[in-house]
């Protein structure tokens, strides 16, 4: 067993080397959306607990190249226009108006806003499996604010997958470049 030499960095670099080398065995089981949501959440929560602290990796506000790594199937409203569901709403029904955001708004909003609400997704459990011929196919993740859903992501398993890696490149790309190399290694 390899030791950990700095857990900010291994802890990335593990899961990545997991993501890369361990799915298939976890597909061929039908278990690869639980391993990926999974590793998606340490890597969420590792690198969000570590934006905290300064590392500012994903400082900044959505970009067209970060806006390529998620899918399409997202739907927000902002804090102030809080609703019980984004999946069954009906605009008709209520008595105030609700603008519901697509992925094209995200654009200009804070990139650890966006992965502070995937994780919470996850972590409180706010997830419904995507079902097709009897497979699980994909899931979606919503966020909950005072009881009011306000943000929700649809994922395949696929974009699980490639979120999840491109999370990893992007942290350690940006880390390696921060810290002074040692031996030719970073």
């Amino acid at each position: 067993m390899t030791a950990i030499k700095d857990y900010k960095i291994d802890f990335i670099k593990r899961t990545k080397e997991m993501l890369e080398e361990n799915y298939e065995s976890f597909k061929e089981k039908d278990k690869e959306v639980t391993f990926l949501l999974n590793c998606l959440l340490g890597l969420i929560v590792s690198i969000s607990e570590n934006e905290k602290k300064g590392n500012e990796v994903f400082k900044g506000n959505i970009d067209d190249d970060f806006l390529i790594l998620l899918p399409d199937k997202i739907r927000f409203v902002e804090d102030k226009q809080m609703t019980n569901d984004l999946t069954n709403i009906n605009l008709n029904e209520l008595n105030v108006k609700i603008k519901i955001s697509h992925k094209n708004a995200l654009k200009g909003k804070s990139k650890l806003w966006l992965i502070n609400k995937i994780r919470n997704g996850i972590a409180h459990q706010n997830i419904n499996g995507i079902n097709e011929d009897g497979r699980w196919v994909g899931v979606r993740l919503q966020n909950s604010n005072n009881s009011k859903k306000d943000f929700e992501i649809i994922f395949t398993i696929a974009e699980l997958k490639k979120l999840a890696i491109a999370l990893a490149d992007m942290y350690l790309m940006k880390i390696n470049t921060n810290q002074p190399t040692t031996n030719g290694k970073g």
